[in-house]
């Protein structure tokens, strides 16, 4: 156990230090895109099924082990959800213990009440909510997985898993960036801002950047807001790929719930490992993942790779989460 423990921590330590971008950049600009099929009155769009690159060898740790993914045609919000949409789901389904946002000073959505004849901003016992004004379709933000989760089961879709997300964003070329593998620059992303100077428009509307566009046509998927996706976090792609897997077989098999004798074929390299058919992500765990990076990374360029991968709690909701939902 003592042994196990030790590699767990080496592992997640791992996972803050950065390997050279240069590495995995190339000085090609745009790629080849290849739009998706528009869903009709919905702003979604139709990805294909098919194989695509999962994931980078030559990045951090929790980005590897690059992979060919199979993945089921599916259909995914261009957009990050706004502020106007989920006030709106907030006056259907209320805020329990405030479980799904947070209302401050740095929220696009705020709490009103009606106080004497004049709707005033109320962060305890809202009656109802609103978009700041002037911010309707800027991003949702100080959204929970909680939240996210049930705005989309509300909207009859669900958060995208990590493999939809990453096709959706990347195509099926490899690319770093959903506009290609060349430099992020502002009128493709939104990184690197500071509330102090900009306040609330470190963000930029959701329809914003069609410069920055992914291969089949989704906006912001790198920056503006980080966004949740389905998947409990792993810390990579494998199921705990130790080559002295054995001597852990019985905690690992606690840890991630599946039994051992699946672990042992895995082991073995059979070719679901890491998952390559729709995969879903781990069966149980502590953090959920979010992908694209946001507005407040310093370290953006790198950040907002599309392979990147970060952990938060599911209850966690800052001023920088946001989301979209897939079907």
């Amino acid at each position: 156990m003592r042994s196990f423990m030790k590699k767990m921590i080496v592992i997640l330590i791992s996972c803050f230090f950065s390997l050279s971008l240069t590495a995995c950049l190339t000085s090609s600009g745009n790629l080849k895109e290849s739009r998706g099929e528009p869903d009709g009155s919905e702003d979604m769009v139709k990805i294909p099924s098919g194989w695509f690159k999962m994931g980078l060898d030559s990045a951090e740790l929790n980005e590897r082990p690059e992979h060919d993914v199979f993945v089921d045609t599916y259909k995914i919000d261009i957009y990050e959800v706004s502020a106007k949409d989920f006030a709106a789901f907030l006056n259907a389904k209320g805020n329990p213990d405030d479980k799904y946002f947070s209302h401050d000073d740095y929220s696009t959505v705020i709490g009103v009440a009606d106080l004497s004849g004049k709707e005033t901003e109320a962060r305890d016992n809202p009656q109802r909510y609103v978009p700041r004004k002037g911010f309707e379709d800027y991003p949702a933000n100080n959204v929970s997985w909680f939240g996210a989760d049930e705005y989309c089961r509300w909207k009859d879709k669900h958060l995208p898993t990590e493999a939809q997300w990453e096709k959706a964003a990347r195509g099926e070329d490899g690319r770093v960036y959903p506009w290609g593998n060349s430099t992020p620059v502002d009128t493709r992303a939104r990184y690197s801002q500071k509330w102090k100077e900009e306040g609330i428009r470190v963000m930029v509307p959701v329809n914003a950047l069609p410069e920055g566009a992914s291969p089949y046509g989704m906006l912001n998927m790198a920056g503006n807001v980080w966004e949740w996706v389905n998947d409990w976090y792993r810390q990579n792609y494998c199921n705990f790929c130790y080559s002295d897997i054995e001597d852990e077989m019985d905690v690992v098999s606690k840890l991630i719930g599946i039994q051992g004798t699946e672990l042992r074929q895995e082991k073995k390299g059979q070719p679901q490992v890491p998952p390559r058919k729709n995969p879903k992500g781990p069966r149980l765990g502590a953090f959920k993942v979010m992908r694209g990076g946001s507005w407040y990374d310093s370290y953006g360029a790198y950040v907002i790779r599309i392979p990147y991968r970060y952990w938060f709690d599911p209850m966690d909701r800052y001023l920088n989460f946001g989301f979209r939902c897939a079907r």
